[in-house]
């Protein structure tokens, strides 16, 4: 099974339904996809910063943002099973992972603006039988060299929570739109993985 987290930016992006489509090819790989905010989580954290908002209640709002994108997911690829629960991932299906009900109150993750999805997939990554985690960004990583955690972070790629949830795994990806043409190109998911940069722990 793998976790793939769809970066909230391409809730915008022409090229989602694509990007899903070619995803369900590889079903048998159990694939369980995790979704940003995007647009929907910035209203979220504009609302934060112009109201008094504690940033636990900003969280829970901004995971119910993930929500929203995971529902006009659904809606663009009938094919996508929407699930709050953690086990029973199904094989014949794309899975999509909605967090709010499990990590709502889950007291050892922390309700912050440093947690956003990428730390939400990473979660799930650690407490399920996962063999990886690939993050989908809308950046380009062909000619990236640099991809540790640190640097991710440092340039705000990834968020500054990931590391607290890993729980010793370490089997993580990164790719952009180039995903695309990987995706295309090969019907081998080892070889697209292979393909993939490895984010440095």
């Amino acid at each position: 099974m793998w976790i793939v987290k769809i970066g909230g930016s391409w809730v915008e992006n022409s090229k989602l339904p694509i990007l899903v489509n070619l995803l369900q090819k590889f079903i048998d790989q159990k694939i369980v996809l995790v979704v940003g905010g995007g647009v929907f989580a910035d209203l979220v954290r504009s609302i934060y910063n112009k109201n008094k908002m504690s940033e636990h209640t900003g969280h829970i709002l901004a995971m119910k943002a993930t929500e929203i994108f995971a529902y006009y997911l659904r809606s663009l690829n009938k094919n996508i099973i929407l699930t709050s629960k953690t086990t029973g991932f199904l094989n014949k299906n794309l899975n999509l992972w909605l967090p709010t009900m499990r990590l709502s109150y889950e007291p050892k993750f922390e309700k912050s603006w440093e947690s956003t999805s990428d730390s939400i997939a990473t979660w799930l990554y650690s407490h399920t039988k996962s063999n990886g985690l690939i993050f989908i960004k809308s950046l380009d990583f062909l000619k990236r060299n640099n991809t540790t955690l640190c640097e991710l972070q440092k340039n705000k790629i990834l968020d500054l929570n990931v590391g607290k949830y890993l729980n010793k795994k370490k089997n993580l990806k990164i790719v952009g739109p180039e995903i695309i043409e990987l995706l295309q190109e090969f019907s081998d998911w080892k070889l697209i993985v292979s393909e993939l940069k490895e984010v440095e722990i």
